[in-house]
């Protein structure tokens, strides 16, 4: 039984396309601004394996998935704001938080040219219980989507595929198209706000690239909001 961590893609890099735009870099060495040519930086994967430890009562319910964790990483290279995007349990992102808010000093900051500024960073944090391969959760999500689709579309059952579709986005929280569907489903339960929320993430992480896809789902009640938040 083990944590597997994989560090999130800064989704705010490439926004002003006039600037050099750098990322915030995690070096593990404490007051981290003043040292800023040191390229031998220890990584936030084994920092973070050292610091995060499997809560008991989630290994006891067999709790596994993927914890996404968004911050902003300030010019001085503390942490504040932390939001959990996709949360396991409240133990976890106890443990995950407490874990990011350690390494307070230990980043290079983003920077715009020459300037240090504030920047979001985010990081996925896979907790499995398994020794199986990773691909384990690609191939559960990917039938978790499929049942969700059958009980929304053929049986008209949205609350059984809501259910079903939650345990997909669990393991892959990034994961557009159960994002996009799991929004649809919440629109159809009166869940508007949820769908939203689910609708701007895609669109966070890139927007859906699949005008086809998008148009099976024409007929639904959320389907004119949903394209109008992914094509803007």
């Amino acid at each position: 039984m083990f944590a597997i961590i994989t560090l999130g893609q800064n989704q705010k890099q490439n926004l002003l396309q006039e600037i050099k735009c750098t990322p915030p870099r995690f070096t593990g060495i404490k007051g981290t601004v003043p040292i800023l040519t040191e390229e031998k930086f220890q990584t936030i994967e084994s920092y973070l394996m050292k610091q995060i430890e499997y809560p008991e009562n989630d290994l006891t319910y067999l709790r596994q998935g993927t914890e996404v964790v968004s911050f902003v990483v300030a010019p001085t290279g503390d942490l504040s704001d932390f939001h959990v995007i996709n949360s396991l349990s409240s133990q976890i992102d106890d443990q995950v938080i407490n874990a990011l808010k350690s390494t307070n000093g230990m980043w290079k900051p983003g920077f715009n040219d020459d300037k240090a500024v504030a920047m979001d960073k985010e990081i996925s944090i896979i907790f499995k219980i398994s020794d199986i391969g990773l691909n384990d959760f690609q191939v559960l999500a990917r039938k978790y989507y499929a049942h969700g689709s059958a009980l929304l579309f053929t049986k008209s059952n949205p609350k059984k595929a809501l259910r079903t579709l939650e345990r997909g986005v669990t393991l892959l929280p990034s994961d557009k198209g159960l994002l996009v569907l799991r929004g649809l489903t919440r629109y159809e339960l009166g869940n508007k706000e949820g769908a939203l929320k689910d609708w701007t993430r895609v669109k966070t992480l890139g927007g859906f690239e699949s005008e086809g896809y998008l148009e099976n789902f024409e007929n639904m009640k959320g389907y004119a909001e949903m394209t109008q938040i992914l094509e803007k």
